[in-house]
């Protein structure tokens, strides 16, 4: 983090932006999303799955839920952050921490939130049958020959399905800048 500050206040004032410096130190940044190891119980990494629904694939829409949340919020944070430093006496990684909770917890509320474009039949009739995930290819199969033959179910969540993905969204703190 490069701070330049002019001083105007003599010695006194030189001290306390020293002290203030070595505080901040030499800075750091905060992630928030599914991060590295993050992964289904079949091993399929959380954050490939997450941008599939951000950006769609060839047989399912776009769900810009991280994008959303970003717009929704990113004109807080460096208020947010400001607050941080303050309330943990400019320790920043107590203070990156805080805003990383935050982070967090809105990108979960995005999920949470999230209500368009609204799942397939098909989704929709696994999720039902599988409540948890964890299907085979054969009854993955057997879903698509039912829905075939007018099989239905009830309209599922959009981006809510098994919690893994709700709950792999975390956040870390790297030194340096970003």
């Amino acid at each position: 983090m490069a701070v330049k500050i002019k001083s105007v206040g003599g010695v006194g004032f030189d001290n306390a932006v020293k002290q203030l410096l070595e505080k901040l130190g030499k800075g750091g940044h905060v992630r928030s999303g599914f991060l590295e190891g993050a992964t289904y119980p079949d091993g399929t990494p959380v954050a490939q799955v997450a941008y599939w629904d951000e950006y769609g694939t060839k047989t399912a829409p776009p769900r810009p839920f991280m994008r959303t949340a970003i717009a929704n919020n990113k004109g807080d944070w460096g208020r947010l952050m400001e607050a941080a430093l303050k309330a943990t006496g400019y320790n920043v990684d107590q203070a990156l921490a805080l805003v990383g909770d935050k982070i967090t917890d809105q990108v979960k509320e995005e999920i949470v939130s999230f209500t368009a474009p609204e799942n397939a039949m098909l989704t929709n009739i696994l999720k039902d049958r599988f409540p948890k995930g964890g299907y085979t290819k054969d009854e993955f199969l057997q879903a698509v020959r039912d829905l075939k033959h007018g099989a239905t179910a009830p309209p599922g969540k959009p981006l809510v399905w098994s919690g893994d993905m709700l709950d792999a969204t975390a956040y870390d703190i790297k030194d340096g800048p970003e």
